[in-house]
């Protein structure tokens, strides 16, 4: 009886490439970010530089509602936490972004909602994002951002 020598069968033992795995579907998240902030750090800075914070911090529509914040240092903190959360879902950092150009508002039952300046909501599109998330909570000494950012 001839034995014939093993072989190994499929694509390998006759050199056929074998077919690429398929394709992940992607994603409908762009990205998410968070930010902690101890409330207390935002304290220092601001009985430093109470006013020139403001100027180079907040968004044109956060600039409105600091005035009549119940808390202001809070209120500071909140902007500065969904500043860094944005960037951080949007995956840059601050490059390309100034803090101005990225704010918070209160819409219908007073959740809050991101705005953004048209540059930046230009560079969004051209990015394919859509819609923006944001979720805000404090306690005692910390503040904490969320931001979503969903392909469009």
């Amino acid at each position: 009886m001839s034995e014939r020598p093993l072989r190994r069968g499929g694509c390998y033992a006759s050199g056929v490439a074998r077919a690429a795995p398929p394709a992940a579907p992607r994603s409908a998240i762009y990205g998410v970010g968070i930010d902690v902030l101890h409330i207390s750090r935002m304290a220092e800075v601001h009985g430093r530089h109470p006013d020139r914070l403001a100027k180079r911090l907040l968004h044109p529509l956060e600039m409105q509602r600091l005035s009549t914040a119940k808390n202001p240092v809070n209120y500071l903190a909140k902007c500065f936490a969904v500043k860094e959360a944005f960037v951080k879902a949007l995956g840059t950092g601050f490059r390309g972004i100034a803090h101005d150009e990225v704010g918070w508002t209160r819409v219908e039952h007073g959740r809050p909602e991101l705005c953004v300046t048209p540059r930046v909501q230009a560079m969004l599109s051209g990015l394919g994002i859509g819609a923006m998330h944001l979720s805000l909570t404090d306690e005692l000494d910390l503040v904490c951002a969320v931001v979503t950012l969903e392909r469009a």
